[in-house]
């Protein structure tokens, strides 16, 4: 096996070490992650339940699974209300990281630049809008690296922003509606209507890929 796939998979162990030490520091037994037991967990914080939600989302500095996230609203919050609250999570968390990276690493990046990197760059701020979008819309990596390369770029802030509310709204209603799907396992309609649309996501997804054109055409 390469070395940086063992690299890769111990991470990914620190990671879930990580976290299954802050749940259970947090009164959570990993053993008993139930759906009604994260949506009490969630709501136990009471008129600060929502708060601390977008705190924890919105929040650039700790990396954290989107996906994880924005179940947790649809579990804690219903459909409407989780969709709004992943939504406004999401894009804080994002605005926050392109900033970072912006002023950070921008100006470093800039002297790596020549060439076709350059050319690409350059094509990539002339249309940040259409690019943040579709990158949104058809997710090729782990959301917060999405934030960072997309700092690092020539892409301004308003468009990235905008485009970035936009983006991330199909995505978050779809895994929002899975986790209030799993809070009434009596109605499992729910569930299959959340599967449905995230199928219908990723297919979306995958045509809008294929008829994307390459930054460097």
């Amino acid at each position: 096996m390469p070395r940086s796939t063992w690299i890769k998979w111990a991470l990914l162990t620190l990671f879930i070490a990580s976290l299954a030490w802050g749940l259970k520091a947090l009164g959570l037994d990993v053993g008993d992650l139930r759906p009604e037991r994260v949506r009490s967990f969630v709501l136990s914080f009471g008129v600060w339940a929502p708060l601390i939600y977008l705190g924890v989302y919105g929040q650039p500095v700790v990396p954290l699974p989107a996906s994880v996230l924005t179940i947790t609203g649809g579990l804690a919050f219903g459909p409407v209300w989780g969709t709004l609250a992943a939504v406004i999570g999401s894009t804080t968390r994002a605005c926050g990281q392109f900033l970072i990276a912006k002023v950070l690493g921008r100006e470093a990046v800039i002297r790596l630049l020549k060439g076709h990197l350059a050319t690409v760059d350059e094509r990539i701020g002339a249309n940040g809008f259409v690019t943040v979008l579709m990158i949104r819309l058809i997710p090729n990596v782990p959301f917060d690296m999405q934030n960072y390369g997309l700092g690092f770029s020539r892409v301004r802030f308003g468009p990235y922003a905008l485009a970035t509310l936009l983006g991330v709204i199909p995505g978050s209603f779809a895994f929002v509606y899975l986790g209030y799907s799993l809070t009434d396992p009596k109605q499992l309609w729910k569930l299959g209507v959340a599967v449905f649309l995230i199928i219908g996501l990723i297919i979306l997804q995958r045509r809008l890929k294929s008829r994307r054109p390459s930054p460097a055409e």
